[in-house]
């Protein structure tokens, strides 16, 4: 007995389904994008990936939202992304905390209020940044990204507070530093690869998802170096491969805590943020 065929990569999927959406064969498909059949019957079969600009073509037939998949694949960024859903979801919220009156369904005290008069909601997204070599499956896009809750950080930590997403990262690359299971705090505004050099950052490849390191600009060649020494640096030169979506500004961990007695551990949370000297 035969084994079964691989559904090839992902981009060849998301056309096939294209195709059977708009209810055209693979040769109508050709004409409206501008190729030859068989360049589309290689896309189908997965053994030939579309330019960026067919990518854009395939777009423009896909309609809101599933353009933004292709947009994505062509090598456009978020802000690219006109009237997308994926602005909405990286929003955070700028907030007076008078006018807050609920927070994980639990009331705030005058005491926050009086000493904290403003915050700013970041929303934690259902994406993990892998720490590891081996990036962890399903990879999960921005523009398929869903907000799993909501948390309050102080103003002064988010340098552009519209701009702020939390993730979760998955792997121990970045132990000691940074441990297992922390929410990172990506400043997403911050996508420079200037402005990131030395800095801890999230990367997102287009078929692997997203990856946290150091990165290290050389002279001919971009690196993301692990706190981990056990761990390979990951060239991330080519750019139609790797997106920067950010620099992590601060991230939260759980500690933890072994009492003396035969009592079940405590989780005590911890907050971190990079030293300047590290950056």
């Amino acid at each position: 007995m035969s084994a079964p065929q691989s559904p090839g990569p992902e981009w060849s999927t998301q056309i096939r389904r294209l195709i059977e959406r708009l209810e055209v064969s693979q040769n109508r498909l050709a004409e409206l994008v501008g190729v030859s059949a068989p360049t589309v019957n290689r896309w189908v079969r997965g053994s030939h990936e579309p330019t960026p600009a067919s990518y854009m073509a395939l777009a423009g037939l896909a309609g809101a939202p599933d353009a933004v998949y292709f947009w994505e694949r062509a090598g456009l960024t978020q802000e690219h992304f006109p009237g997308s859903q994926l602005r909405a979801t990286l929003s955070s919220w700028r907030i007076h905390l008078k006018d807050l009156k609920i927070v994980q369904s639990r009331r705030v005290s005058k005491e926050v209020i009086a000493s904290d008069p403003t915050a700013v909601l970041i929303p934690l997204l259902n994406i993990h940044a892998y720490g590891d070599q081996c990036p962890p499956g399903p990879h999960v896009t921005l523009a398929q990204a869903k907000v799993l809750d909501m948390l309050m950080a102080p103003l002064t930590w988010c340098p552009h507070p519209e701009n702020m997403l939390c993730v979760e990262i998955v792997g121990d690359s970045m132990a000691p530093v940074i441990p297992p299971g922390a929410i990172l705090c990506v400043d997403t505004a911050v996508t420079d690869r200037e402005r990131l050099d030395q800095c801890i950052a999230v990367f997102s490849h287009r078929d692997h998802g997203f990856k946290v390191a150091r990165l290290r600009r050389l002279p001919s060649s971009d690196i993301l170096v692990s706190a981990n020494q056990t761990c390979l640096p990951v060239d991330i030169t080519d750019p139609s491969k790797w997106k920067a979506v950010g620099e992590v500004v601060w991230w939260v961990s759980k500690d933890i805590l072994k009492p003396a007695s035969k009592q079940s551990k405590l989780l005590s949370p911890t907050i971190h943020r990079p030293e300047p000297s590290a950056r």
